[in-house]
């Protein structure tokens, strides 16, 4: 009994002594630190929010990148714009590699669905296109070594295109405050 109660007690300290555990798809809602808009980003520009929820999170950071950024530049333009985060800077000064969807978005204002200008924002992915180079990469392995190699040649088509969620309009720009709200999916980046 003592001996029980003492591993019990052992693992709950090394769990603290580890911080808090990062569990896959694990939801995020994070507050933008500066503007994010498709007129002055760029691809590759650094972003940064800081974890509101879940609570063992909450005052961390996530960094990430504009994965792409294209101004509709008219009216009747389409603008799309793509935000992937992918380090959680802890209180404790330790930083984990994670992985990172865009489910919902709320700008400055607090509405939902729309950007600072008032224009509708709907989320895109590009599973079909991802789909359908993994399916040519398992035809071209099937053909070049078997079943074997067609499972390889998936594999290599799916890590060759990742999953990518965008932001898209039909407006001149998207542009988000800092203070706007992103609600993300989060999981551990898998070593490789």
């Amino acid at each position: 009994m003592i001996r029980s109660t003492l591993l019990l007690l052992l693992s709950a300290l090394l769990a603290l002594a580890n911080g808090p555990q990062l569990a896959k798809n694990t939801e995020f809602r994070v507050r933008l630190l500066a503007p994010v808009s498709t007129n002055t980003n760029q691809k590759g520009d650094k972003i940064s929010a800081q974890v509101m929820t879940p609570e063992q999170f909450a005052g961390s950071i996530v960094e990430g990148e504009v994965r792409e950024a294209k101004s509709g530049k008219k009216l009747k333009g389409k603008s799309t714009l793509s935000l992937a985060f992918q380090t959680l800077h802890l209180k404790d000064k330790s930083k984990l590699d994670i992985r990172s969807d865009v489910k919902s978005f709320t700008n400055s204002q607090g509405k939902a669905d729309v950007d600072e200008e008032g224009f509708m924002v709907s989320k895109k992915n590009n599973i079909g296109k991802v789909a359908a180079v993994s399916g040519i990469g398992a035809l071209i392995g099937g053909i070049a070594g078997g079943g074997k190699g067609a499972a390889i040649g998936a594999g290599v088509g799916a890590a060759a295109s990742l999953i990518i969620v965008q932001m898209a309009a039909t407006a001149p720009n998207i542009t988000f405050d800092s203070g706007s709200i992103l609600v993300l999916d989060v999981s551990p980046r898998e070593k490789r």
